[in-house]
């Protein structure tokens, strides 16, 4: 429990961080973008790490030996769902511009980070009979 609070606490604070350093950007550029549309895909994407991290978690507790799967399943789940939600209907929060789709990448890529680094701390911990 102790840890899984350690791994969430890092995901708050590099959110908070690089969505802070992505929001002052785009003020200071006076780039025109939405700045609802980009706490929306902040939110989103953490929403989505936190419940990959819970699944994964779930899995190992399990014993299951498939957290590997687990995240590649949330992986597609979670650019499914951000394609459907802000890029794939017509009246999409973000439209075919290459910088637009930069601002969708960049939340998405933290928490992917995160989440990548998150399970090989996981799995390293695994007794080596149940690896």
């Amino acid at each position: 429990m102790k840890q899984s609070l350690w791994h969430l606490g890092q995901l708050l604070a590099i959110v908070l961080i690089v969505g802070s350093i992505h929001l002052v950007t785009i003020l200071n550029w006076n780039y025109i973008f939405d700045t609802t549309i980009l706490l929306q895909l902040y939110a989103v994407n953490f929403g989505m790490a936190i419940s990959g991290y819970v699944m994964i978690r779930f899995a190992y507790w399990l014993k299951s030996q498939v957290e590997g799967f687990v995240f590649l399943l949330g992986s597609f789940i979670k650019f499914g769902v951000l394609y459907g939600l802000f890029l794939a209907n017509e009246t999409a929060a973000i439209h075919d511009s290459k910088q637009a789709f930069l601002h969708l990448f960049i939340p998405y890529a933290i928490c992917l980070i995160w989440e990548i680094a998150t399970l090989s701390k996981i799995l390293n911990q695994a007794p080596e009979n149940s690896v």
